[in-house]
């Protein structure tokens, strides 16, 4: 079940929208939500709040609160705890990973800058780096995408999920978190489309409840992991793409990136990374 969620506010600038699905999935799931901002250690002016999305603007937009509701009333009338916290450290990452230890996390939600070859080498990415690093199911918005989530509305919109399946890294813990984020979007109706990108009969056996069989597509490709899943995306008109990672091996992984990580930055759409058990 999803109680926490995280929302580092300035791990990538400008993206409105990772704020507004982890609020809406907060309000759907009735659980925490924590928007870190990181200063850096030798900063001593306080964080000016009201440069960032107001949770109960974005509430009365939505029609879940009225405009003269009190503060108290996010968490009295919708069951949702919001905290703004101001953390300090080194670096970014460092900052949210020594809160995280600390404090308990279901699920981050951020906005992540999308870089290729040796700009990514050079540079990284803070929103990938920490996601790694922390190994917690990470939603990443790109910042150029406007996600599933109406901003004006507040209502989700999934119809179609793309999940890729291998035997490595075992795909288990993503489709079951496939459900999971899905539902507590209240988009029960879903369909996730399982991926296998090679010979059918190689792809890896996974069952699900007998009563959510129905959800299920079964898809298999040969060609280029990166490109087929990127062509299977388009070709269902997936609003989110769910994948198993175990992160990065070798200098090569290091210029281009995990697989996760490379359809990330040409998807277009919310990934949702989950580590392998």
């Amino acid at each position: 079940m999803i109680h926490s969620i995280l929302h580092p506010s300035d791990l990538s600038v400008g993206n409105e929208a990772a704020f507004l699905h982890a609020l809406r999935l907060a309000v759907a799931a009735k659980s925490r939500l924590c928007i870190l901002h990181s200063q850096s250690s030798g900063d001593t002016e306080g964080t000016d709040w009201s440069s960032f999305p107001g949770v109960r603007s974005a509430l009365v937009r939505w029609g879940l609160l009225g405009s003269d509701a009190p503060r108290s009333a996010v968490a009295s009338e919708l069951g949702v705890q919001i905290e703004k916290v101001e953390i300090h450290g080194s670096t970014p990452v460092q900052a949210v990973l020594h809160w995280l230890d600390n404090h308990s996390c279901d699920l981050i939600v951020m906005a992540t800058h999308a870089r290729e070859g040796l700009d990514r080498l050079l540079r990284g990415s803070i929103a990938e780096d920490l996601a790694r690093h922390a190994q917690l199911p990470t939603l990443f918005l790109p910042l150029d995408a406007p996600g599933f989530v109406n901003k004006d509305t507040g209502q989700p919109s999934i119809g179609n999920v793309l999940i890729p399946i291998d035997h490595m890294p075992h795909p288990g813990t993503a489709v079951s978190s496939a459900f999971e984020l899905v539902d507590a979007y209240g988009r029960g109706d879903a369909i996730m489309h399982l991926l296998h990108v090679g010979r059918t009969e190689d792809a890896p056996l996974l069952t699900v409840e007998p009563d959510q069989e129905h959800r299920i597509r079964r898809h298999a490709r040969k060609g280029d992991v990166t490109d087929e899943i990127l062509a299977a995306a388009r070709e269902v008109g997936a609003e989110l793409i769910v994948m198993a990672t175990e992160g990065r091996h070798g200098f090569l992984d290091a210029v281009r990136g995990s697989t996760t990580e490379r359809v990330l930055r040409e998807a277009g759409c919310p990934v949702l990374a989950v580590p392998a058990d």
